[in-house]
């Protein structure tokens, strides 16, 4: 009975351990979410592997801590590759948008890509007077070429 009470105390501290690496892993990784699931998960298997090898709590810790570095790695590794691949994309789009918009003040520019468009304009010209001559209200109309 002292032998199964030792071993279940034995157990509580080495899981009690794993929790408290795992959880100074997260806190000095400041890792994303997905960094703290592959974490969890290699301290988790890692855990278990070296408690498998020989039922020993010490075992079980060393596996769980070896689990939860290579978990973060690969955590690592792969929000990285993401961020390689979201910042070439937005190289590629800021690069197109400049090629666009040169392309587009240049036809502008030079009159080329499009027929000029008319438009009418009307204004209201109000009463005035100029030297002592009263020149009236008119409306006038004149034409916008873009």
């Amino acid at each position: 009975m002292k032998k199964q009470a030792v071993k279940e105390r034995i157990q509580f501290m080495t899981d009690k351990f794993t929790y408290s690496v795992l959880l100074i892993c997260l806190l000095i990784s400041g890792c994303t979410l997905r960094q703290a699931g592959y974490t969890t998960g290699g301290a988790a298997a890692g855990g278990g592997i070296g408690y498998a090898i020989n039922h020993d709590g010490k075992e079980a810790a060393i596996g769980g801590l070896a689990g939860a570095i290579g978990g973060n790695l690969i955590g690592q590794w792969q929000d990285k590759s993401e961020k390689n691949k979201q910042d070439k994309s937005y190289k590629q789009g800021y690069s197109q948008a400049n090629v666009d918009i040169a392309t587009k003040n240049w036809e502008d520019n030079t009159g080329k890509g499009h027929e000029p468009t008319k438009q009418l304009v009307s204004f209201m010209i109000p009463k005035r007077v100029e030297n002592d001559v009263i020149y009236d209200q008119q409306h006038i109309t004149i034409e916008d070429y873009k």
